[in-house]
């Protein structure tokens, strides 16, 4: 089984479908150990500015990661808010 997340340094990285861009994960959080099927707790709340000075929009994604797949709450901005996708596989080849 492919695996999910990177390890890069002191932090696991995954693409986030929901964003379309990376997530890292420190210490803080819970991890079962696993890249193929990562569990992580407790929830992961990202917040980002995206867009132009003057007219920059706050992005949120709000998830659980629990055995390899994604489960944003209804409180994210963007399309896949409150649906339960799988983590995409990591491909070193996309960096």
């Amino acid at each position: 089984m492919p695996d999910k997340l990177k390890k890069m340094g002191d932090v696991h990285v995954f693409m986030c479908p929901g964003c379309k861009y990376l997530h890292q994960i420190d210490s803080r959080w819970g991890f079962n150990g696993s890249l193929e099927k990562p569990t992580f707790t407790p929830s992961l709340l990202l917040r980002e500015l995206k867009g132009p000075p003057g007219a920059r929009d706050q992005v949120r994604c709000h998830s659980f990661i629990k055995e390899g797949k994604i489960q944003f709450l209804n409180d994210c901005g963007h399309d896949l808010k409150g649906k339960t996708v799988e983590i995409p596989n990591w491909d070193d080849e996309m960096f």
